[in-house]
């Protein structure tokens, strides 16, 4: 399968699921995030269909893909980044951490 086409099926799977995907400029590679209650794939907007599949990819390897259709050939693709390592940060703060007054 053509990486474009891997693209747009991954993107309508992870739409799907509730995700944005957004296309941005700057010095990252993307991945997905939680921006309070928005679910967000974001991604470099220089990178080629292969990068974007990837990312893609590893984002909806961590959905539950049971109750979801995918064709054979997408669900090994992002079966392949199922167990791949992931970076998480968590930027929220909790109450322990805040400042006192």
């Amino acid at each position: 399968m053509r990486a474009a086409k891997l693209v747009q099926l991954l993107t309508e799977a992870l739409e799907k699921q509730g995700y944005k995907i957004r296309n941005e400029k700057g010095n990252f590679r993307g991945g997905r995030c939680i921006f309070e209650t928005e679910r967000l794939v974001i991604m470099n907007k220089r990178f080629g269909d292969e990068e974007r599949a990837e990312i893609l990819a590893r984002a909806l390897a961590r959905e539950d893909l049971d109750a979801l259709f995918l064709l054979p050939e997408v669900r090994d693709y992002v079966e392949r980044y199922a167990n791949a390592p992931q970076i998480v940060v968590d930027l929220t703060e909790s109450d322990a951490e805040a400042p006192t007054k």
